[in-house]
C-alpha cells in the first residue's frame, strides 16, 4: 500500500513539474534558513551549560541604580563558611592595569625562545576547579593553584610554547625575564560557549604574596567576580534574601543604609550562570554578552520563513484542486476511503518535503561560510549527527503543509465533483487570498524590521559622540616601563608627516572604565559614583573634546599633576546642580586612600561608553605614567608608510613587547557587534522570505493565468493592449499586498519600538520605512508577474478560442 502511495506521488510530482519545483524550492530555502537560525540560537542558549550541574551555579552581583558584576573578594568563601547550602565558591579577576584595563604580559620559553604577548590571564582562588568544569588534562586540580610561582595554561598555549613536549615542571620567563613561573597544570581550551575565556590561570596565593595587606582583597573593595555552587535542591531566592542582613557581619551597614537598600530592592543578587550571556548587561562584564531580545527576533524570523513556505504549499495545492477533482471523484466512486485519499495527499506532501530536505542540506553547505562571516562564529556541521532530526523535520513539515489540502480535497462529495460543481465554490479562493495576505504580511514584517535595525545601526555609527573618532589610532602600552620614554616617543611621532597629535590615557572611549565615588569637600555625604581616567596633557586636544568651563591641564602649572581634576558636565551637575564647581575642592575615594584636589575645568559631555547607556559622571586625573593606551591622530594618506615609521619609533621606546594598533572607530563599533550580527542575519533571511513568497506568487500566477486565458484572449480580440492585460493580472495581487502592508505596520511598530528601548539614544520609527517596505514588496511582485505580462502579450486568440 505505501509503495503504491509513493509511486502515485512521484507520478503526480513529475507530471506537475513547475508546481513541484516551486514547492521544493520554497521549502528547501525555508528549511535551510530555519536550520541555520536554529544552529545559531542553539549556541546562544547553550552558554555555560557544559558545567557539571550548571543549574546550581550562580554569580554574585551588586544591584543598585548602576548595577555591577564585581563584589568583595572575601564574599565567596564567607558564604561557604556560613551557609551550609553553599557547596563551594570561587573568587576570580583578570590581572588589571590602571583604569580597569587588562594587563599585558610577555611570556617566553627559555628553551625555544618562543615569545608572545598575552593578556587573557585570570587570577583565581584555589577552589576554581571545584566550582567550574574546566577539566585539567595534566596536573593536580587540588594543589595546582596553591603554588606561589605556579601557572596553569590551556592546551593551545601548551602547544604554542612547548610544541608536543610535556610542559609540566617547565618554566616560562615573564616580562623580559624579570621572573620565572612553573607550569603546574594544563586545562582543556575553554569552550566557545562560555561567558568568560582565559588562556592562563594564576593563583590568588601568588597575587596576595606580591601585594600583602592590600585592601583590594578586603571587604571594602567591590573589585572581584564571585561565583558559588549551591547544593542540589537549594532555593537560590531564599538564600539571596538572607545575604544582605548576613553581610552586616562583615560590612558596616547602618540600619538606615540597609533599610534604604531593601526599599529599593538593592543589594547582593544571585545570577544563574546560564543566564549571564543573554540576560545580563551589567557594568564590567568579563566579556561582551548577547541579548535575549535578538534570540526572540531570530526565532520569529525563522518561524515566519517556515510559515511562508508552508503557505505556498497549501495555496498551490488547493489552487490546483480543480485539476485533480475528477481523479478524487472517480477514486471515491470506486470505493476509496477518505482516510486513504488523505494519506495519499500527505504522502505526496512528505515526498516533496523530503526532496526539499536533501536540497536544503546543499543550500546550508553552500551558505555556511557566509553565515559564519555574518555571525563571527565557525560552525562545522556533522550532518550525520542531524540525520534523524532532518528526517523528523521533513515529515513534520510535510504533514504540516499537506494536512489542510488533504482534508480539503477529500471532503467534497463525488457527485458534485463529477458534475463539475466543485470549482464553483468561492471558499477556497477566499482562503487563498487570506493566506497570501498573511504570507506577505510576514515578509513585510521582516523587511521593515531589517530597515529599522540598519537605521538604528547607522544612527549609532554616525551620531556625534562629542569627540573626534576619525583617523585616531590606538597603540596599547603593554608595560609600565614603556611609558617612561613616552615624552621621547611623543616628540618623535610629532615630527612625522601627517601626525597632528599624540596623547596617552589609562582608558579609551568604548572600553571599560574604573569607577569610584567623588564628592565636594564641603558636602562629603553627597557623594556620587564616577568613572575615572588618567590622561596626559594633550588628551582633550587629540580627541577634540570641548571645554565647558574653567581650563584644561597646563604643563606650565606643576600643581596640576598632583592636586587638580577635570570632570564632565554630568558630574558637575550631580555634584552641584545650582552652580559652578570650578575652583571647588572634591574628595576622590580610591578605596585605600582619599585624594583631595581642585576642579580646574569642566568639559562638555561626550559618549565615552556605549549608546546603550546614558552619559554618566567622569573624572580626569593628570598622570605621567598610568597609561595603557597611546592615542595618535594621523592623516591616513599613505597609511602603510606612516604606520611603519610609528612602529619603528615604538620599538625604540619599547623593544621587548610587540607592536600592534587599532583604530578608535573600530573599537567603538565593537560595542554594537551583537546588533550588527543580528541585522545581517535578519537582513539575509528577509531576502530569503521575499524570494520564497515570490515563488508562491509565481505559482499562483501560473494557475490564475491558465484559469483566465480565455478571458484574456477575448479581451485581446476586443482591443485590450498588453499593458491593459498586465494591469488586470497584477491588480488583485497588488491589492492583497497593500492589505498585507496595512496589517503588518502595527505589529512591526510595536515589536521594534520594544527593541529600540535597549538604547538610551535611538531613532524614531519613521512612517517612510513602511512606505519603502511596501513599495519593495509591490515592485518585487510586479517583477515576478512581469513574465505573465509578456506571455499575455503573445497570446494568439485563434489558438485559445478555436474550441469555443
Amino acid at each position: 500500500m505505501l509503495y503504491n502511495y509513493f509511486t502515485i506521488a512521484l507520478r503526480n510530482l513529475l507530471k506537475n513539474k513547475t508546481h513541484t519545483v516551486i514547492n521544493v524550492a520554497g521549502l528547501s530555502l525555508s528549511i535551510a534558513s530555519v536550520f541555520l537560525i536554529t544552529l545559531y540560537i542553539r549556541g546562544e542558549l547553550s552558554y555555560d551549560k557544559f558545567h557539571d550541574k550548571a543549574e546550581n551555579l550562580y554569580r554574585i552581583s551588586w544591584e543598585d541604580n548602576n548595577p555591577q558584576t564585581r563584589t568583595p573578594h572575601p564574599l565567596a568563601q564567607a558564604l561557604v563558611q556560613d551557609f551550609p547550602e553553599v557547596e563551594s565558591a570561587v573568587s576570580l579577576s583578570p590581572l588589571w592595569a590602571s583604569g580597569l584595563t587588562r594587563e599585558t604580559h610577555s611570556f617566553r620559553n627559555p628553551e625555544k625562545d618562543a615569545r608572545y604577548d598575552e593578556k587573557n590571564i585570570l587570577s583565581v582562588d584555589s577552589t576554581f576547579f571545584k566550582v567550574f568544569s574546566f577539566p585539567l588534562v595534566k596536573g593536580d586540580p587540588e594543589n595546582a593553584l596553591k603554588k606561589v610561582n605556579g601557572l596553569l595554561i590551556s592546551e593551545s598555549m601548551a602547544k604554542k610554547y612547548f610544541g608536543e613536549s610535556d610542559p609540566i615542571g617547565k618554566h616560562l620567563s615573564v616580562d623580559g625575564d624579570q621572573y620565572l613561573v612553573e607550569i603546574v597544570g594544563v586545562f582543556k581550551d575553554v569552550p566557545v560557549y562560555s561567558h568568560f575565556h582565559f588562556d592562563f590561570l594564576v593563583s590568588y596565593v601568588r597575587e596576595k604574596f606580591l601585594d600583602p595587606g592590600s585592601e583590594y582583597y578586603m571587604w571594602k573593595d567591590f573589585g572581584h567576580f564571585n561565583y558559588i555552587r549551591l547544593k542540589p535542591g537549594t532555593d537560590a531566592k531564599q538564600l539571596e534574601s538572607k545575604i544582605m542582613e548576613w553581610s552586616r557581619k562583615y560590612i558596616n551597614w547602618s540600619d538606615h543604609d540597609l533599610k534604604s537598600l531593601a526599599r529599593q530592592h538593592y543589594g547582593f543578587k544571585l545570577q544563574p550562570v546560564t543566564d549571564i550571556h543573554l540576560k545580563s548587561r551589567l557594568r564590567w562584564e568579563l566579556e561582551p554578552n548577547g541579548n535575549i531580545d535578538y534570540i526572540y527576533i531570530l526565532t520569529a524570523a525563522g518561524l515566519l520563513i517556515l510559515i511562508i513556505a508552508c503557505i505556498n504549499f497549501i495555496n498551490l495545492t488547493t489552487a490546483k484542486s480543480a485539476e485533480r477533482a475528477k481523479e478524487i471523484g472517480v477514486r471515491k466512486t470506486m470505493g476509496a476511503l477518505r482516510s486513504q485519499l488523505s494519506l495519499q495527499f500527505l504522502t505526496e506532501s512528505v515526498v516533496v518535503s523530503m526532496i526539499a530536505i536533501v536540497l536544503s542540506i546543499v543550500i546550508v553547505q553552500i551558505s555556511l561560510p557566509f553565515f559564519n562571516d555574518a555571525t563571527g562564529l565557525s560552525f562545522q556541521i556533522q550532518y550525520s549527527q542531524y540525520l534523524f532530526i532532518f528526517i523528523a523535520f521533513g515529515i513534520f513539515i510535510g504533514v504540516l503543509s499537506g494536512i489542510y489540502p488533504a482534508l480539503y480535497l477529500t471532503s467534497v462529495k463525488p457527485h458534485l465533483i463529477l458534475k463539475g460543481k466543485f470549482i464553483l465554490t468561492n471558499t477556497g479562493a477566499r482562503l487563498r487570498r487570506g493566506l497570501i495576505i498573511f504570507q506577505f504580511s510576514m515578509s513585510m514584517i521582516l523587511i521593515s524590521s531589517t530597515i529599522i535595525i540598519f537605521n538604528q545601526l547607522n544612527f549609532l555609527k554616525n551620531k556625534n559622540l562629542g569627540f573626534d573618532k576619525d583617523e585616531v589610532i590606538i597603540v596599547p602600552n603593554k608595560h609600565d616601563d614603556g611609558m617612561k620614554g613616552f615624552d621621547v616617543l611623543r616628540n618623535e611621532l610629532l615630527k612625522m608627516e601627517g601626525v597632528t597629535s599624540v596623547s596617552a590615557s589609562s582608558n579609551i572611549p568604548g572600553r571599560q572604565f574604573n569607577q569610584h565615588s567623588i564628592a565636594l569637600a564641603k558636602k562629603p555625604q553627597d557623594h556620587i559614583s564616577s568613572s575615572e581616567v588618567y590622561i596626559d596633557y594633550d588628551f582633550f586636544q587629540a580627541l577634540g573634546i570641548k571645554l565647558k568651563d574653567g581650563r584644561f591641564f597646563l604643563r606650565e602649572n606643576p600643581a596640576d599633576l598632583a592636586s587638580t581634576f577635570i570632570i564632565n558636565e554630568t558630574a558637575a551637575k550631580q555634584l552641584n546642580a545650582n552652580g559652578s564647581v570650578v575652583g571647588q575642592e572634591i574628595i576622590w575615594d580610591r578605596d585605600e586612600y582619599l585624594i583631595r584636589g581642585t576642579v580646574v575645568g569642566v568639559i562638555k559631555d561626550f559618549h565615552f561608553q556605549s549608546l546603550h547607556e546614558p552619559i554618566r559622571p567622569l573624572l580626569f586625573a593628570l598622570s605621567t605614567e598610568q597609561f595603557n593606551h597611546i592615542l595618535i591622530k594621523i592623516n591616513t594618506k599613505n597609511f602603510d608608510q606612516k604606520i611603519a615609521a610609528i612602529e619603528k619609533a615604538y620599538k625604540i621606546a619599547e623593544p621587548y613587547f610587540g607592536f600592534e594598533f587599532t583604530f578608535l572607530e573600530d573599537n567603538l563599533n565593537q560595542q554594537y557587534i551583537a546588533e550588527q550580527r543580528t541585522g545581517l542575519i535578519v537582513g539575509g533571511f528577509s531576502i530569503t522570505a521575499i524570494l520564497i513568497a515570490c515563488f508562491g506568487l509565481f505559482g499562483m500566477s501560473i494557475l490564475t493565468f491558465h484559469q483566465r486565458i480565455k478571458e484574456l484572449s477575448v479581451r485581446k480580440v476586443l482591443g485590450a493592449t498588453s499593458m491593459n492585460l498586465f494591469v488586470m493580472l497584477v491588480e488583485n495581487f497588488t491589492k492583497l499586498i497593500l492589505v498585507s502592508v496595512l496589517v503588518s505596520i502595527p505589529i512591526v511598530w510595536w515589536g521594534m519600538d520594544a527593541w529600540l528601548d535597549n538604547f538610551d539614544y535611538k531613532i524614531n520609527i519613521n512612517p517612510v520605512t513602511f512606505i519603502i517596505s511596501g513599495l519593495v514588496l509591490i515592485l518585487v511582485s510586479w517583477i515576478t508577474l512581469s513574465y505573465f505580462g509578456v506571455k499575455a502579450s503573445r497570446l494568439n486568440p485563434a489558438d485559445t478560442l478555436k474550441n469555443e
